[in-house]
């Protein structure tokens, strides 16, 4: 694996690391109460509709794992991947700490909302520095959301951060 693989392999790492609610949820009759059901159940946080325009997708794909929901997008004619995760457990330092720790640039920022006032969430933009087509927001929203986006193809000029950012910005809890 080249060190290059390795950064990617290790932001997926950090994309997945600590996870104990994903996108979808199993229980069996035997296994005692249900444990309450993820907020962002079933790779549904904001709609697929939602997801193609933060990208400016011509067609987008979901793949769902129990850790993780992956949309594929053709966009123009590049490519670009797209993934969710939420974590009910890891804080917003915990994944700033281990991202700094992976190599990767990370930067403060405070998503603001309008509505009813002003209403900020924190969050933070994650960097792969031998990859600009790479980019992810983690954001505080009951719990830890990360958006990530991966211009692949770069023959389309789809700013990976700013679609990251509308992502989350959708989805977390700006109420005041």
């Amino acid at each position: 694996m080249t060190p290059f693989s390795a950064r990617n392999a290790g932001f997926a790492v950090l994309a997945l690391a600590g996870l104990v609610t994903g996108c979808s949820s199993t229980s069996t009759p035997d296994a005692g109460p249900a444990a309450p059901a993820s907020p962002f159940a079933d790779c549904a946080p904001v709609t697929t509709q939602q997801i193609s325009d933060a990208v400016h997708a011509d067609s987008l794909t979901a793949h769902r794992t129990a850790q993780a929901c992956f949309w594929e997008a053709q966009v123009g004619d590049g490519d670009a991947g797209i993934s969710f995760t939420f974590s009910a457990q890891d804080s917003l330092q915990q994944l700033w700490d281990r991202a700094r720790a992976g190599g990767f640039r990370t930067e403060h920022m405070v998503i603001t909302k309008h509505a009813l006032g002003t209403v900020t969430a924190t969050a933070f933009y994650v960097r792969n520095p031998h990859d600009p087509g790479d980019c992810a927001v983690v954001a505080a929203s009951n719990g830890a959301i990360t958006w990530r986006v991966q211009n692949r193809s770069r023959t389309t000029p789809l700013d990976p951060c700013a679609a990251a950012l509308r992502l989350a910005t959708l989805m977390v809890d700006l109420s005041p």
